[in-house]
């Protein structure tokens, strides 16, 4: 998005217009909008304070309220950009993890997985149980599906993690 525009100097003020006017709202957002407005920021690498937090800090809380309504790229994204932004929130990223551990892992394309694998690792969030859950059920999967990127980011996140999973690395 940043090349979208001629100076990034131009970009800030939309996003931070976009940023105060949606926080008015956040309680009306469905994942999907919730999701993608997440995405937006964490593409732009835009994480601005707003009246002493983070709005990445706002994002996790009106997250962590409809997370179960999440859907599998909603999820995916949404990871993706905390880490892009270096935003921590651990009990939102111990949130995720559950509710991932509890939904149909087969919803999620290969890149999905991967990216889910390479935020929690990236983060330092990774929780072992839900590399475990994860790691069987590419396992379960056929290799094939995935892509090189989507493959070395999966073993790069379970090497970050100090995570083994030997019947993925047999």
């Amino acid at each position: 998005i940043r090349r979208l525009f001629v100076k990034e100097s131009q970009c800030s003020p939309l996003f931070d217009s976009i940023a105060s006017s949606a926080l008015g709202m956040l309680n009306e957002f469905d994942a999907r909008h919730l999701s993608n407005l997440i995405y937006s920021f964490g593409l732009f690498e835009h994480n601005p304070d707003i009246e002493g937090e983070t709005l990445f800090n706002v994002f996790g809380d009106a997250a962590g309220k409809i997370l179960h309504t999440f859907e599998s790229q909603n999820l995916s994204n949404m990871l993706w950009a905390f880490v892009k932004v270096d935003a921590k929130n651990s009990r939102l990223f111990q949130e995720t993890g559950r509710v991932i551990s509890g939904i149909n892992l087969g919803s999620f394309k290969p890149q999905e997985l991967s990216n889910v694998l390479w935020s929690f690792a990236k983060s330092g969030e990774a929780d072992p149980e839900l590399f475990r859950v994860l790691g069987n059920h590419i396992v379960a999967r056929r290799l094939d599906d995935f892509q090189p990127q989507a493959l070395s980011n999966i073993a790069w996140s379970f090497a970050t993690a100090g995570d083994s999973h030997p019947e993925l690395f047999k």
